[in-house]
């Protein structure tokens, strides 16, 4: 597991080289991998511009994929619903949003607090062939 503390810019380029990296090492397609790390860039700079800081966590779930989950302790976000329906566009980050990453990534759940935070947990599931390499990767070492 990887975690990055998310306090600015600079932390946004470093989880999602981290998440590139991971990606790579766990045979993704160039595809997944770049749904994969726009979805993480996407999560961090929600974090810089909404919350100000946070955690990106980045977990490599064997025989499954790979598990990213942002957490902030920022005002939180009070109208999900319309947020996910893109009823209330960010006038920040990639433009994409929490729907965006929604639809790029396999698995989505989000959950927030007013006043308390948010917590955004993706998967991004191996197909068969890379459960059968990462299976071959995982035996050598």
């Amino acid at each position: 597991m990887y975690r990055i503390v998310i306090t600015n810019e600079n932390d946004v380029y470093m989880a999602s080289t981290v998440g590139k990296r991971v990606a790579e090492e766990y045979g993704l397609t160039k595809s997944q991998q770049t749904k994969l790390v726009v979805s993480i860039m996407e999560l961090t700079r929600n974090i810089v511009y909404y919350a100000g800081t946070g955690e990106v966590f980045i977990t490599p779930l064997s025989g499954y994929g790979i598990e990213v989950t942002a957490i902030d302790k920022g005002p939180g976000i009070s109208e999900i619903d319309k947020v996910m329906n893109n009823e209330i566009k960010s006038k920040k980050g990639l433009g994409l949003g929490l729907s965006g990453v929604k639809r790029m990534m396999d698995e989505f759940h989000i959950s927030s607090t007013k006043n308390a935070g948010t917590k955004v947990r993706v998967v991004k599931c191996f197909d068969e062939r890379q459960v059968r390499h990462n299976d071959k990767f995982n035996s050598r070492t």
